[in-house]
């Protein structure tokens, strides 16, 4: 397909999402050079006046500017922006995501995948705007440095404050899927100093009105310690911070097992646990990947891939999630890689989920697939199959 034709393809499935009521978001993202102010733009479905809008939120390095337009007026402003301002547009339906990526040469790539979100979200106007988190009168959120004692986002904060809500907001379409009750538990693997272990207990206790228990546990004890007096000062009382290391830490029956930027085989160490432990949800954003990484260099493959260090990195990665995602497939979750935020906030912006499912399995087909791509790039194992053989091996 010319470039031209995969560009307008693009904006097709945008026309098309829209007319079909589909539409979720569009996210237009690795702004081009003639944007240096200009970080990215979101826009969303609105309905002002009874009448449905395109808003636009302009995310530039110190302020948000919104703005409304029809749709024909946004559709017209999208193809403009891409290619121009933006080599990256992520569409977001309740059928599929749409993701197209311009090159360096400006040649658009499109590639397809499963839905991220499986219902609409709200498109009434006066909606507060991509905010799970309050910020008035939040005391963690001020005792963590994020906004001040009025609630406002403190300035250098605005990344992480998104990133906090864009977590939240994956993490309340997953529980959706994982029909948990009431009582939910929760472990966070590696909490660090606690943004997202403190935003997602506010979310589950004071927004969904759950009965939650949260436990994060972090190796630095001076975290655990500064963590452990901001939930008290925050009224928390089922939010508790303990010392421990992800590899070393026993996990009991839990529902949901999150371990954000975990390094190298530390992510495999708590996917293995959350395995174990029969977990109905389990998110992961992966940090790191020198087990497979090593091997692919030390192998004896002859993939063109790996022969540009850069590249050889990125396959590398690529690899590793896939390799995780089809194991807690295996395992009988139903699995997704999605974005965890923007690459223009951070580098780290891969997601795993898995879901705890009912269905049959193939184990046959998720396991070849497996050997395909470790006799491809020349892997002798990966660290979390060798933890599910062990213990397959020990029962």
């Amino acid at each position: 397909m010319e470039p031209k034709l995969k560009k307008d393809s693009f904006i097709g499935e945008i026309k098309e999402a829209i007319g079909n009521n589909t539409f979720v978001k569009l996210t237009l993202g690795k702004r081009a050079k003639k944007a240096p102010d200009l970080r990215n733009i979101y826009i969303r479905p609105v309905v002002i006046k009874d009448h449905l809008k395109l808003s636009f939120t302009y995310r530039y390095t110190s302020k948000d500017d919104v703005r409304n337009y029809t749709i024909e007026e946004g559709i017209q402003k999208i193809d403009e922006f891409l290619c121009k301002k933006f080599l990256s547009g992520h569409l977001f339906t309740i059928e599929k995501d749409v993701e197209i990526i311009f090159s360096h040469k400006l040649i658009p790539a499109l590639k397809e995948s499963q839905p991220t979100f499986s219902e609409l979200p709200s498109s009434e106007h006066d909606r507060e705007k991509l905010r799970f988190i309050r910020t008035k009168d939040n005391i963690y959120l001020r005792e963590l440095g994020i906004a001040n004692a009025e609630g406002v986002v403190k300035a250098g904060m605005h990344d992480k404050f998104r990133q906090i809500n864009k977590y939240i907001e994956i993490f309340g379409s997953l529980l959706k899927h994982a029909h948990l009750g009431d009582n939910i538990s929760v472990v966070d693997m590696g909490s660090g100093k606690g943004y997202l272990t403190f935003a997602l207990y506010d979310y589950l206790a004071n927004t969904m009105k759950k009965k939650v228990k949260v436990l994060g546990i972090e190796q630095r004890q001076t975290l655990v310690d500064f963590c452990n007096k901001v939930a008290e000062k925050a009224g928390f009382g089922n939010l508790v911070f303990e010392q421990g290391n992800i590899a070393n830490s026993s996990l009991e029956k839990t529902d949901v097992l999150i371990a954000l930027h975990a390094c190298d085989t530390a992510t495999d160490d708590a996917i293995y646990k959350g395995i174990k432990a029969d977990t109905s949800l389990i998110l992961c954003a992966p940090c790191c990947h020198k087990q497979i990484r090593k091997q692919i260099t030390q192998g004896k493959t002859d993939h063109p891939v790996i022969k540009f260090g850069i590249l050889k990195e990125r396959q590398a990665e690529i690899v590793t999630d896939t390799i995780r995602a089809l194991l807690l497939a295996a395992c009988g979750y139903k699995t997704n890689i999605i974005e965890f935020i923007s690459t223009e906030h951070t580098s780290k912006n891969i997601m795993i989920t898995g879901v705890k499912g009912k269905g049959k399995i193939d184990h046959k087909k998720i396991f070849c697939q497996i050997d395909k791509l470790k006799n491809q790039y020349g892997i002798e194992y990966h660290y979390l199959e060798r933890l599910l053989e062990k213990c397959e091996n020990n029962k």
